[in-house]
């Protein structure tokens, strides 16, 4: 548990910090928890590691508290969180994601075998069962370039947004209808037109309450001025998908939380991680989760200080590397 350890020195030093006034605080830090989600979500991924380690999750969560952070996007498979673990967060005005995995690596056939389809809804009925409100669907798309069937742009689309009304269908006598339901999308897709994984934002707008695109900068391969801007791969990328998506659709960008790839940036680490969370404030989007794979946020809560500081400061101008 390496990454436990410079985490808690920075939890350590928020406790200590707020110790003084934690008393009065807890009432403000508490917000009523309204069952819908915040208007915009400033928030973590937080991964079945630490939803096992009741510890770990004590810690992060009282940090996110303390900080103002409201949104968590949780793993479901293989080990949901229990009920008593999404009432905790909602008690601390946390606004709980259940982050639903579809097809690992992406679809490389036409259609998902009917016993992967029931394994994937009894995650989903599992999720609305331990009160999540929120049904965040990844790898909801056909593989990258692996597939080995020839199919149009348009039937992938239909292929891929008929799975997602299955997925409704079938949990519906669970979730009911005021499940909110979104899915994660390739960076990429909000600035191209057509892609071959079968997502888009036009129809997938059309199906879903909220998109949430990966934006993250490293992952622009070969376009030397996305992954030099981290603060304007955000911003533009939740921009195009406001902009092509169905009017009310919800933005929220996956913000890179990791170190590929970010000395072309010219910026340290925690003001990496910092200007990516202005490109989401400064967009027409709904705000951004952080991905790190191993949960060490200490640099994440660090720049997410930094940003309460400046995120509502005038940005009129480019922010340059």
């Amino acid at each position: 548990m390496k990454f436990l350890i410079p985490i808690l020195l920075v939890f350590t030093s928020i406790v200590i910090n707020f110790c003084s006034t934690i008393g009065s605080q807890d009432a403000k830090n508490a917000k009523s928890y309204s069952g819908e989600a915040p208007p915009f979500i400033e928030g973590l991924y937080i991964n079945t590691k630490t939803i096992r380690d009741k510890k770990f999750w004590n810690v992060l969560f009282a940090a996110m508290q303390e900080s103002g952070m409201n949104a968590a996007v949780l793993d479901i498979q293989p080990v949901a969180p229990t009920k008593e673990q999404v009432d905790d967060l909602k008690s601390r005005g946390i606004y709980p994601i259940a982050r639903v995995v579809n097809f690992e690596g992406g679809l490389i056939e036409k259609s998902p075998p009917p016993n992967l389809m029931l394994s994937i809804q009894k995650a989903i009925r599992t999720a609305c069962l331990a009160g999540f409100k929120e049904i965040q669907l990844d790898y909801i798309r056909y593989a990258d370039g692996g597939t080995n069937f020839s199919m149009s742009y348009e039937k992938r689309y239909d292929s891929i947004l008929s799975i997602i009304s299955d997925h409704k269908e079938k949990t519906k006598d669970v979730c009911g209808s005021d499940v909110t339901w979104s899915a994660d999308i390739f960076g990429r897709v909000p600035f191209i037109e057509n892609d071959v994984i079968g997502q888009k934002v036009e129809p997938f707008s059309e199906k879903l309450d909220g998109l949430y695109p990966m934006l993250y900068p490293s992952h622009f391969y070969g376009l030397t001025k996305r992954v030099a801007d981290p603060y304007g791969t955000i911003k533009d990328g939740l921009d195009f998908t406001v902009e092509r998506a169905k009017p009310g659709t919800r933005a929220i960008a996956w913000v890179q939380g990791f170190k590929m790839m970010i000395g072309p940036s010219r910026l340290s680490y925690q003001d990496y991680i910092k200007v990516q969370m202005l490109g989401a404030k400064d967009s027409k989007g709904n705000g951004f989760i952080v991905w790190n794979a191993g949960n060490d946020y200490a640099d994440t809560l660090e720049a997410f200080e930094e940003y309460k500081k400046e995120k509502d400061l005038d940005r009129s101008k480019p922010l340059a590397p």
